[in-house]
């Protein structure tokens, strides 16, 4: 499919930010797409009441009076067989679960990329176009609803994989992270695991310092090293900013202290070669280790300790690993 099949389709854009709006529908118009505006999810629904013929919803997701994602609610109340692509900032696993809910085929990550969005209308609308041209005919219909099926079913299992895994970092997010490590609790019967609580020292200085995509590249520097230091079965995830926790099991807690200070020497040893300014950035990170005991009926109170030590540990000089002390 080309660039062809957008030709006089009519899409229902909805987006708050103008500067964004203004440029995104100067793109869409020249490729001869009819383009109604709206500036928030309650005036998308009016739009969409007022217009019977809109082919696709491009939408952003967080925006003022009503966002997308409840926009596209009400609007499958109305009619359920318009295809969604959504634009959004936001990472975090609620906004992609609704999304698969109320049934959106695809994303688009912000900043907005126009071939990108390009991509997404063809790919979105060909299911659509196909099933139209196959209803006039009255020919193989079946065979195309079952190519359909497999497409959303597909881009479901899509967002369901995003929808646990942090998108910077690839590695398990917060909400994964705690599903993981309630099932590992449940298993552990002889007190033999232990939970641990990691924070990059001084990481604001360091956003500061050398600005937030440095930043970011030392988040997924760091949080690779991490993964690729833990065992399979073991469970790690970044839990929020620049804080990572790690779940497994131990004999002793002199192996597991040894385990993680091994980390702990790995990230002191990192350093990021910020080539175009010719710089070397390193940064440590501090450990807060604890041990699951007959009094814990679930892993956040370990997990509390564990960030009880880590406070211990960076009010203490930083770049160490401490035990919870009871």
């Amino acid at each position: 499919m080309t660039k062809e099949i957008l030709k006089d389709l009519t899409i229902l854009y909805v987006e708050d930010d103008q500067y964004i709006q203004e440029n995104t529908v100067i793109t869409l118009e020249m490729l001869q797409i009819n383009v109604i505006k709206a500036c928030n999810g309650k005036e998308g629904v009016e739009k969409f009441i007022q217009n019977d013929n809109i082919d696709l919803i491009l939408t952003d997701i967080n925006m003022p009076i009503m966002n997308g994602l409840d926009m596209i609610e009400q609007i499958n109340t109305i009619r359920r067989d318009v295809p969604v692509i959504v634009t959004t900032a936001h990472q975090e696993a609620e906004f992609l679960i609704k999304a698969i809910e109320v049934g959106v085929n695809s994303y688009i990550m912000k900043p907005i990329d126009i071939y990108k969005i390009i991509d997404s209308l063809i790919k979105s609308f060909e299911p659509i176009m196909l099933k139209r041209q196959l209803l006039e005919k009255n020919k193989e219909l079946l065979t195309i609803n079952e190519s359909l099926e497999l497409k959303v079913k597909e881009r479901t299992k899509e967002l369901e994989l995003l929808a646990t895994i942090d998108s910077l970092t690839n590695v398990n997010n917060r909400r994964n992270f705690f599903t993981l490590s309630k099932e590992v609790f449940a298993f552990d019967t002889a007190n033999k695991l232990y939970t641990v609580m990691i924070d990059i020292d001084k990481f604001k200085n360091l956003n500061d310092t050398y600005g937030h995509s440095i930043g970011d590249e030392v988040l997924k520097m760091v949080s690779k090293t991490i993964n690729e230091a833990t065992e399979e079965k073991d469970v790690f995830g970044r839990i929020g900013g620049e804080e990572f926790a790690l779940v497994f099991i131990s004999d002793t807690i002199e192996k597991a202290q040894e385990k993680v200070n091994v980390i702990r020497q790995k990230i002191e040893d990192l350093e990021y070669n910020d080539e175009p300014n010719n710089r070397i950035i390193q940064c440590t990170i501090s450990i807060g280790i604890a041990q699951k005991n007959n009094d814990d009926l679930s892993i956040d109170t370990i997990l509390a300790r564990a960030d009880e030590a880590l406070y211990e540990a960076k009010g203490t000089g930083r770049n160490k690993v401490v035990a919870f002390r009871a």
